[in-house]
């Protein structure tokens, strides 16, 4: 079962300065935290936004997990308590005109809302002041989504090999097994870009299992397993400068991407995810323009 969804994104963020070359910088000075800003301006769906601190590689929190079941309670706690910024003041202007003040959601996942709903032509602009930070600002024009279609999909067997580092806990059980099955799903996608523009895209293919949680001897729960991480040997994914691997990411691979190579065409690609054990396996794909 497939799922396409489109969108159109915008982020803020502090901007690194990458080069061919790779080297080691000692970070020994001490810099103030940043807002950090990551809106998703889906057309038909309310507009939220998620704000956060943004920390150097010194000041980076982190957490000890205790166990395995307790990981996403305490990631939750950390985001909660360090990372996200409860008390900004967010301002949207739509089109030059129409205003929205942004309310803090404290429930799960933690991202402030309103009651502006984006459509395709909208220029949206974006003022955020907090205590304590710097203001920030960001805008952004509501494009008409790109086009992106499956055109074929196929289940083929490779065996776990690295994945193998990707371990769950079974609750029946209590001992360690694979993430995914011995098996991969390669999905044949096509996207069509327009002409006379320069754009840019990023592109996530999520692979869900459903799978059955024993909590107490009487009583059972469903939870999901998932990662959207994927591979493919085609050229627009590759990027020289990631020289490392980044969680199971592999090194020289970017699911960010241009249409250099495309502009105004479409383009034909293949990628690769695993197949994750459980229940009603599934891929969402998902199209984002930057």
């Amino acid at each position: 079962m497939s799922k396409l969804n489109q969108f159109n994104v915008f982020i803020l963020s502090l901007l690194a300065v990458l080069t061919s070359c790779e080297k080691e910088i000692e970070f020994s000075e001490k810099y103030d935290s940043g807002i950090a800003v990551y809106a998703i301006a889906d057309p038909g769906q309310p507009f939220s936004m998620r704000i956060s601190r943004s920390f150097t590689v010194n000041d980076n929190p982190s957490v000890v997990f205790s166990s395995y079941s307790k990981y996403y309670s305490e990631l939750d706690t950390l985001y909660r308590t360090q990372i996200v910024i409860t008390d900004a003041h967010v301002e949207v202007t739509v089109n030059g005109a129409e205003k929205y003040n942004m309310q803090y959601n404290s429930t799960n996942p933690y991202a402030y809302t309103c009651d502006y709903t984006p459509k395709v032509g909208d220029n949206i602009s974006v003022h955020i002041t907090a205590p304590g930070y710097k203001d920030v600002s960001a805008s952004a024009t509501i494009e008409q989504p790109k086009k992106v279609e499956i055109l074929n999909t196929e289940v083929v067997y490779k065996d776990l090999g690295d994945d193998q580092a990707y371990v769950m806990t079974n609750p029946l059980t209590g001992r360690t097994e694979p993430f995914g099955e011995d098996s991969v799903m390669l999905l044949t996608l096509k996207m069509t870009d327009p002409a006379g523009e320069h754009n840019f895209y990023r592109l996530r293919v999520c692979s869900v299992a459903e799978r059955t949680r024993v909590y107490f001897s009487d009583h059972t729960g469903t939870f999901y397993a998932l990662t959207d991480v994927f591979t493919s040997d085609d050229i627009i994914f590759s990027d020289n400068m990631l020289t490392k691997p980044y969680g199971y990411w592999k090194e020289g691979f970017s699911n960010v991407f241009d249409d250099h190579l495309f502009n105004g065409q479409e383009y034909t690609f293949m990628v690769e995810s695993r197949k994750p054990c459980g229940e009603n396996q599934h891929v969402i794909v998902e199209l984002q323009t930057i």
